[in-house]
């Protein structure tokens, strides 16, 4: 389970969206893909209707993230890479490492919840996620997977969970509501001192 997670939210800004995604999808990635420390990639657009519009994820071995073989990428961008980059309206880059995993994924995700929470009482948050509201979600038939990340580098909440689901329309469900509602959810969020949620659809794959 032991793993890193790389996270960058973008939007294109300046940048044309052909150009943006010919980036991305031809040059960006591929570079990372390279790498067999790098398990996957998968690109998300923005189904919240929010910006940032656009989220790339990746699961990689622990530890890669700080090698000059990585860094190296970012050190020695391209001409047009560098060019680029700089139009964007947001590049938004963040690393974590796993904690924890329930359920399981079969394929290519569909649906991405990410939701980061700041938390006063971090340990009685995390017991009621791993206790109650994650069964709970996990017991929703379309809740597929469960992960939850401590934050190592760059802006955002100090821990990350991403649920991997089949459809947005599964908050809607009396179930959903439910392992929303309850009080010991009321208690967990009161000491919460910062929160986003995000909702992404899946676009792509680089490999």
């Amino acid at each position: 389970m032991d793993q890193d997670f790389l996270v960058v939210y973008s939007d294109p800004g300046q940048v044309p969206t052909e150009e943006f995604h010919d980036w991305y999808d031809h040059e960006h990635v591929p570079l990372r893909m390279q790498f067999q420390q790098f398990r996957n990639g998968f690109r998300f657009r923005a189904a919240d209707h929010r910006t940032p519009g656009w989220l790339a994820t990746y699961d990689v071995d622990p530890g890669f993230l700080d090698t000059t073989a990585y860094n190296a990428l970012r050190a020695h961008r391209s001409q047009r890479e560098q060019a680029l980059v700089q139009r964007l309206a947001t590049l938004d880059r963040r690393i974590y490492s796993l904690d924890y995993e329930a359920g399981r994924l079969e394929g290519e995700p569909r649906y991405l919840i990410l939701v980061g929470l700041t938390s006063n009482d971090h340990d009685g948050l995390i017991k009621w996620y791993r206790d109650e509201h994650i069964p709970l979600l996990t017991s929703i038939e379309g809740w597929n997977r469960v992960r939850q990340f401590r934050l190592r580098e760059g802006a955002g909440e100090a821990l990350l969970t991403v649920h991997d689901i089949e459809h947005p329309s599964l908050c809607d469900t009396p179930e959903w509501k439910h392992a929303t509602s309850t009080p010991w959810r009321t208690e967990a969020m009161a000491s919460v001192t910062s929160a986003t949620r995000r909702v992404f659809a899946f676009h792509n794959s680089g490999r």
